[in-house]
């Protein structure tokens, strides 16, 4: 049965830019829950929240689909470079881990998905050797965005109901209210208002519950610990030294064939 010119046309089109394309539109994504999450906190206008509901849930599914076309794809050098960036971008940005509690819950599911996503992209690089001339940027990028990914975890475990009190009571300041709110910070909290104007408390009021908002909806609570930094730092480091090696690799006097993205 032969096949309309343009239904020819356009699977050429998605045969040749699928993964290119995705991987294009996971890295926009990406960059808008950075730039436009953190107004979810502070504007409450509907065309913005729902814009970033969107796209929060677009991030998981291009991500992981874009790996799932790797797994079919002839592998390359360029190809198997790509796949880690995948799991940093599943990691999600900083500023936005979960968009409603309930997500938070759902933290053994998500953690599942880590083990899934780590053992797909470790299969599309294993794929490529040993002749991959990428293999040292490859690994350090493999490793950032194991990292990545599980920092956005530990938030969901942290920020999920029955583990919220193991966060550091630095963090959330003791600010919560209800059941968790000591009864000498209840006291305190109660002199102040009377000593205070209406308009400091309420200032004092935005403070607190964006302190809450960040330990519940972003990585703040992972960062807090020591080691969450030690990894965020070896992060950077697999981040700058891919970034290195994959320069010196691809020089001016480097054979571009096997680097060809698929």
């Amino acid at each position: 049965m032969l096949r309309p010119p343009v239904v020819e046309s356009v699977k050429k089109l998605w045969d040749i830019w699928n993964i290119r394309g995705l991987i294009i539109l996971s890295l926009f994504v990406q960059s808008f829950l950075n730039l436009c999450a953190p107004l979810r906190r502070k504007r409450g206008d509907k065309w913005i929240v729902v814009s970033i509901w969107l796209t929060y849930l677009l991030a998981d599914w291009v991500a992981t689909f874009t790996i799932g076309l790797m797994l079919r794809a002839k592998i390359s050098d360029i190809l198997a470079f790509w796949a880690p960036f995948l799991l940093l971008h599943l990691g999600g940005p900083d500023t936005i881990t979960s968009f409603s509690l309930e997500d938070n819950e759902f933290w053994i599911r998500h953690l599942l998905g880590l083990m899934l996503q780590i053992g797909s992209t470790v299969y599309v690089i294993l794929q490529s050797l040993p002749d991959n001339k990428l293999w040292l940027p490859t690994l350090l990028v493999l490793i950032a965005g194991i990292i990545k990914y599980a920092e956005r975890n530990r938030a969901f475990y942290l920020a999920s109901f029955d583990h919220f009190n193991e966060l550091d009571e630095r963090i959330i300041k003791n600010l919560l209210v209800g059941p968790l709110e000591h009864p000498q910070v209840r006291n305190i909290r109660r002199e102040f208002i009377k000593e205070r104007g209406s308009e400091e408390v309420l200032q004092r009021l935005e403070t607190e519950l964006s302190l809450l908002y960040e330990a519940l909806h972003t990585k703040l609570p992972v960062f807090y610990r020591r080691i969450g930094f030690v990894f965020r730092f070896i992060s950077l480091c697999c981040i700058f030294g891919a970034l290195l090696s994959f320069g010196l690799i691809t020089s001016p006097t480097t054979s571009w064939e096997s680097l060809k993205f698929g």
